[in-house]
């Protein structure tokens, strides 16, 4: 499963997606990581999730960001929630070039019963449909 957080720069999608990271400890069984291009909000993060910061281990494209991901639930099974913040920043690519992306990790979702949670930095308007697909409709 895919959930999306979006909206424009500066709209709060960081402090969502921490705050969904934090409460889904309380929330559901299995382990929680945390992926972003930067330590700034290492401390705002509960000591229960696992952070992680992609600039420390060189990811910086499509390849090594599905692999890194691949990697850590290979070595842990116990992963259940993983919560990516700016994932199209943190391998240098346009909001429209992730679709290979989302196919990736919708992928690996269905094989692990892993949840990603990605923060997109778009209006709804102007989100391609392949990532529309992620929101649940307004009620």
């Amino acid at each position: 499963m895919i959930n999306i957080i979006y909206g424009s720069k500066g709209t709060g999608k960081t402090k969502q997606i921490i705050d969904k990271a934090n409460l889904s400890i309380t929330q559901h069984l299995g382990d929680i990581v945390f992926i972003a291009d930067t330590s700034r909000y290492i401390h705002d993060i509960k000591y229960q999730v696992r952070f992680t910061n992609t600039k420390e281990s060189n990811i910086t494209s499509e390849d090594s960001l599905v692999g890194f991901i691949q990697g850590m639930l290979e070595a842990n099974y116990d992963i259940r929630y993983m919560y990516i913040d700016g994932a199209a920043r943190m391998i240098g690519k346009k909001i429209e070039e992730l679709q290979s992306l989302f196919q990736r990790l919708e992928a690996i979702s269905a094989k692990t019963e892993v949840t990603f949670t990605l923060t997109v930095s778009s209006s709804y308007e102007e989100l391609p449909e392949f990532i529309k697909k992620y929101i649940p409709a307004k009620e």
